[in-house]
Parts: C-alpha cells; sequence; structure tokens
C-alpha cells in the first residue's frame, strides 16, 4: 500500500514531476554516452597498440631490454617450434631490431627498424593491412625494400602535394565556392605540408579552410616511391654501416607518433647489412586468440624459457592499461557530478512536495500513521522520482549507443590532435552491463540521498499544529 500511495504522490504535480524526470534523462543519457566514448576510445586503443605496436606478448634477451644494444641477440630456432604448437597463440614473428639514422636528398631523421619477414609479421601485425601506397616488402628487388609510416615519409620529405584536374572537379562537385577558389593551386606542386597549407590559406575564405584544408592536404599527398633511403645503424662488432633502401610502402595508423619513428625492411637484408647471424634474433612477437588467455600463456613461458624475458602488453607499455583503468574511473567520475547536480533539482522538489502537504502529513499521523512510515513515503517518492528518469535516460542512452556502435563518432575534424596522441578520430561507444548496473545503483543512491532533507523535515512535524496550517 505505502509503494502504490509513494508512486501516485510523485504524480501529483505532473509538471513538476516531470521536469525532475526529463532532467534526470537527459543527465544520465549524456553521462552514460560519455563513459561508452571513453570506453570505445580505450578499447580502441588497446586494440590498436596490441594489433599494429607491440603485440600481446614479446620475448628477449634480458640484456637487450638494458639498453637495446645491436649484438644482445638470442637462437630463434630454441623457441620457434615449441611456440607454434602451443595453445593459445595464433601468430609468432622473430625480429631484428636496430636503431639508425635514415638521410634522402631532402632531409634525415631517426627511425627504430624492423628486420621483419613477411608472411610471419602478418600473422601478428596489421601493419601490412594499413599500408596507403605500395606493398609490403613483396617483390624481388635488387636494392632491399623498406616501409615507412606517413609521419615518416613526411619528415624525410618523400611527399609532394600537387592538386591535380581530377581532384579539383571532385572539389568543385562538393562545394561550388570551393572548386574555384582553389583553381590557382591546379597543377602546381608542393614539397611540404605546411607549404602546401600556407597555399591553400592564401586562397581559401577562412571557413573553407577550415573546414576543407586537412582532406585536401590528403587527398593532394604524392609519396615518392621506389625514393632512395640511406639507413646508418651500428653493427654489433660496434662499427657504424649504412645501406641503401628504397621506399616500396607507406603505411598509416592512428597513431602519429609511432608512424614517424618505425620502418620495417627484410628480415634477411637487414641482418646481411648489419651483419647478425640470420638465425638469431632480438625479439619475437606473439598474438594470441584474446586478451583473457594472455597471464596464463605469458606465465607458462617464463617457466619454460628461464633465461629469456617473456613480457605481456600491460608490461610492454604500462601506460596503455592505465588507460583501461583510468577510462572507468573517468567515466564514474562524469556520472557522478552529474548526478550530484541533479541532486539539488530533486532536493526542491521534494522538499516543495513537502511544505505543501504539511496538513496532509499532520492528518496522517493524527490517525495512526507513525513517522517512520511517513518518512518512508517520503524517501520512497523521491526514488521513484528519480528510478523514473533513470529508466529514461538509460533505455535513451541504449538506443543511441547501439546506433553509433554501427556507425561511430566521427571526430575527423580533430583528427590531426587525437592522431598525435594515438586515437583513432572515429569512435565506436562501447558500454558494459556492469557499468549500467553501477549506474542504476548510483541513481538508486541518489534518491535516498536527496529524500533525507525533506524526510528529516517532515518529521519535525506537530500533527496538532500541521493540522491547522492553511
Amino acid at each position: 500500500m505505502l509503494l502504490s500511495l509513494s508512486w501516485r504522490n510523485v504524480w501529483r504535480n505532473p509538471t513538476r514531476s516531470m521536469v525532475v524526470v526529463v532532467a534526470v534523462a537527459l543527465g544520465l543519457w549524456g553521462g552514460v554516452t560519455t563513459m561508452a566514448l571513453i570506453n570505445g576510445w580505450v578499447k580502441q586503443r588497446i586494440a590498436d597498440s596490441i594489433q599494429n605496436e607491440i603485440s600481446h606478448i614479446q620475448i628477449h634477451n634480458p640484456e637487450f631490454l638494458l639498453n637495446e644494444e645491436v649484438d644482445k641477440t638470442f637462437n630463434f630456432d630454441s623457441v620457434a617450434q615449441a611456440l607454434s604448437s602451443a595453445d593459445g597463440i595464433v601468430g609468432l614473428s622473430g625480429r631484428l631490431k636496430v636503431f639508425a639514422m635514415a638521410q634522402t636528398d631532402r632531409a634525415n631523421s631517426g627511425l627504430v627498424v624492423l628486420g621483419v619477414k613477411p608472411n610471419s609479421e602478418r600473422s601478428v601485425s596489421g601493419i601490412p593491412n594499413k599500408l596507403i601506397m605500395g606493398s609490403f616488402l613483396e617483390g624481388d628487388f635488387k636494392t632491399p625494400s623498406i616501409v615507412l609510416g606517413k609521419k615518416a615519409a613526411e619528415e624525410l620529405k618523400l611527399v609532394n602535394y600537387e592538386l591535380t584536374d581530377s581532384i579539383a572537379q571532385k572539389l568543385s562537385a562538393m562545394e561550388l565556392r570551393l572548386g574555384e577558389q582553389i583553381q590557382p593551386l591546379v597543377g602546381r606542386r608542393i614539397r611540404t605540408r605546411s607549404s602546401f597549407m600556407n597555399a591553400l590559406r592564401a586562397e581559401l575564405e577562412p571557413a573553407l579552410f577550415n573546414h576543407y584544408s586537412e582532406t585536401l592536404a590528403d587527398s593532394c599527398a604524392s609519396f615518392r616511391l621506389n625514393g632512395p633511403v640511406v639507413l646508418t645503424f651500428q653493427t654489433p662488432a660496434g662499427e657504424l654501416h649504412s645501406a641503401m633502401f628504397r621506399v616500396r610502402g607507406i603505411y598509416r595508423t592512428s597513431n602519429t607518433a609511432f608512424d614517424a619513428r618505425m620502418a620495417y625492411v627484410n628480415f634477411e637484408n637487414l641482418a646481411l647489412a648489419a651483419n647478425i647471424n640470420p638465425n638469431y634474433v632480438h625479439e619475437v612477437a606473439l598474438l594470441c586468440k584474446d586478451n583473457t588467455s594472455v597471464v596464463s600463456i605469458a606465465q607458462t613461458l617464463s617457466t619454460t624459457y628461464q633465461n629469456l624475458k617473456v613480457r605481456r602488453w600491460d608490461e610492454i607499455s604500462p601506460e596503455i592499461a592505465l588507460y583501461a583503468a583510468f577510462g572507468d574511473f573517468m567515466g564514474l567520475i562524469y556520472i557522478v557530478i552529474i548526478l550530484f547536480a541533479l541532486a539539488f533539482g530533486i532536493i526542491n522538489t521534494m522538499m516543495m512536495n513537502v511544505l505543501e502537504r504539511y496538513r496532509e502529513f499532520g492528518m496522517l499521523m493524527a490517525i495512526g500513521m507513525n513517522r517512520l512510515r511517513v518518512y518512508s513515503m517520503i524517501m520512497m517518492e523521491s526514488v521513484f522520482l528519480t528510478l523514473t528518469g533513470g529508466v529514461v535516460g538509460i533505455v535513451f542512452s541504449i538506443v543511441f549507443i547501439k546506433i553509433f556502435a554501427q556507425t561511430g563518432f566521427d571526430f575527423s575534424m580533430w583528427a590531426e590532435g587525437f592522431e598525435a596522441i594515438g586515437y583513432s578520430s572515429v569512435v565506436y561507444p562501447d558500454i558494459t552491463l556492469a557499468n549500467y548496473v553501477l549506474v542504476t545503483i548510483l541513481v538508486t543512491a541518489t534518491g535516498v540521498l536527496a529524500s533525507l532533507w525533506p524526510a528529516r523535515r517532515a518529521l519535525k512535524l506537530n500533527p496538532m499544529q500541521a493540522l491547522r496550517v492553511e
């Protein structure tokens, strides 16, 4: 009976109640959506790091991890056969890793060069699928091949920017004013991105420049495939050695910093150039079936290969693991802040409710309803009011997140900034059942806490005095 009475009391003033319900619903929709976006960002960052950068597990000579010296290798054959038949491992790749100075006819830059076997690398890395031009070390060439990241190619000035007639026509179809204003640039070849952006800024209106400049730069970039790159690195004997490679492919990931420093060459070519035994490697990268099996596999491998260092992805890159924990924490903080703000609106509504019903409460107490039941009734009204808005907000957020989990949120306007810190500009929101349970508990707690002050006011009233209130 008390539950039914409390529910009907909520809707005695439907306008005032609906204002609170809508406020709670919108607040929770925004909070849950923000939590889902943070979860999606973190999940994508972890997946991209594992797939493109570090893999699930890496095995090294322990001495190599101290300073990553070229001579600290280990025999790949001693672990390859056992690893290839191990349960839970879906791919492995032996790699050579050297630090090199890369030089072209226009610029130079420091690179981390990985010597890999293309077929093996495809089983542990997504880089071969991230190519925007060329191929991944395939083909038999007289001069060895190298695959660079887009940012590294730009730093080495292996890119030209040219606005062709075909690109200009496509842009004219999108925006007539844009097509007219870029005509002076058609056919011009510009060497650097900054110079190209300055040329665009000089021709385009500010609004058009802000909206289309990044798209134009990416569309007009033309990389110099087959261009020579000279790598200078240290050999195990401590000598400096130089070797020439030609650019056969350009890749691009969601992490600009990774693209700027990592390059790939054929394993045999690097072993020959650096005078390293081709049966030895600096690291072995392993890809597992899923993240949950990584811990047990790493423990087994550590026990088996006690003379080698076996590290999981969260040990190789602890900041990525920190992002996962920090993402959940930040989502929770957003929800708590929103509910804290909404609690004042609920308190105001319930306080008005209590003050308007002083005579009613006095009558109920006079006919035998004890103070505890009055207190419980007010508390249940507050919880019902909050939960109604909470349910509406959660249902709305479920539908909203489900739609955008397929299409993603496109933040391409800020793509450069996101990619500079390793995040994709297209985010697919993700939220778990545990997140919804936590939100429901917080909403209920907010309703209870918001009812304490109004209910306390009702407990203090004197039934005889309350009956005389007009």
